[in-house]
């Protein structure tokens, strides 16, 4: 295979604690289990595979976890940022956003002794406007453009004067939107990077999407949450939606051997396996190589 057609799939997290989901976090109740058990089960299965993860994640769930986080970084894991709070960027101001995120980069770089040069927003609630903040600010790369209209809280990012050296992958003068690929199925889009569109997703539909994506691409990231590789069970919330609900409990049992299904189907396809930061590497050089 050619320098060309190198295909590079991407491992991450967002590491956070059960009461950042979203869902259980509106609902305003007190639970003792953060299920932070999960990023070590992910980094157990990504290592079987030699994989390094790309870890974005909030600062509070940083200092907690600091010891552990730097021995992973160490082992050559990539830490990157999910906000200094698991608040979604679109319910702040510009201002906010600006100073919690700039807070936020310099507390994990002081603390870890790592450069932190990419972000990915909560709720990936990320628009034009912040993303320009997040370039002054020095970050290198973002990952929060999922193209899927329905996902809750998710804005849209437009790419207009970016290149697209690789499908979902966009560059502007060695600043990089790593998006989170769909697929499309009866003519609508889906997406298939992971979380709980994977998981609560019927397989049969699911697999062959992703299937056929990294057949025909040289791009996939896949993410999901902490809970989701939790051995832990996932504690009852009273005053959820029938949604919300199903949410938390559908499919934890079945997620690891997915995981798993998906890193085998990228290695017969050929993929690569890096951290968003030897990405953006990679595709600087192949930037400039055009």
């Amino acid at each position: 295979m050619s320098e060309k057609r190198k295909k590079y799939a991407v491992f991450t997290m967002d590491v956070e604690e059960f009461t950042d989901t979203e869902c259980v976090s509106n609902a305003g109740v007190e639970v003792d289990q953060d299920m932070l058990d999960g990023l070590d089960e992910y980094i157990r299965l990504l290592e079987k595979y030699n994989i390094k993860a790309t870890m974005f994640t909030v600062c509070r769930t940083a200092q907690n976890l600091k010891t552990k986080l730097k021995e992973y970084i160490s082992r050559g894991h990539s830490m990157a940022l999910h906000g200094l709070r698991h608040i979604a960027p679109g319910l702040m101001d510009d201002e906010t956003f600006h100073r919690e995120t700039a807070e936020a980069k310099e507390l994990l770089e002081k603390e870890f002794g790592t450069s932190i040069s990419g972000y990915r927003a909560p709720c990936f609630s990320l628009n034009n406007s912040k993303l320009n903040i997040l370039r002054k600010l020095g970050f290198r790369y973002d990952s929060s453009r999922l193209d899927y209209e329905k996902a809750r809280h998710t804005e849209k990012i437009d790419m207009t004067g970016f290149q697209e050296p690789v499908r979902d992958i966009f560059c502007d003068n060695g600043f990089f939107e790593f998006g989170l690929p769909c697929e499309r199925i009866f003519g609508q889009k889906f997406p298939i990077s992971g979380g709980g569109y994977v998981r609560l997703g019927h397989w049969s539909f699911v697999l062959p999407m992703i299937r056929k994506y990294v057949g025909n691409n040289d791009y996939y990231v896949f993410y999901l949450h902490p809970f989701e590789m939790s051995k832990e069970r996932a504690p009852s919330i009273r005053n959820l939606s029938l949604r919300d609900r199903l949410y938390l409990k559908m499919g934890l049992r079945t997620y690891r051997m997915k995981v798993e299904l998906i890193i085998k189907m990228l290695i017969s396809h050929g993929y690569t396996f890096v951290t968003f930061d030897e990405l953006a590497n990679l595709m600087d050089q192949r930037v400039a190589a055009v």
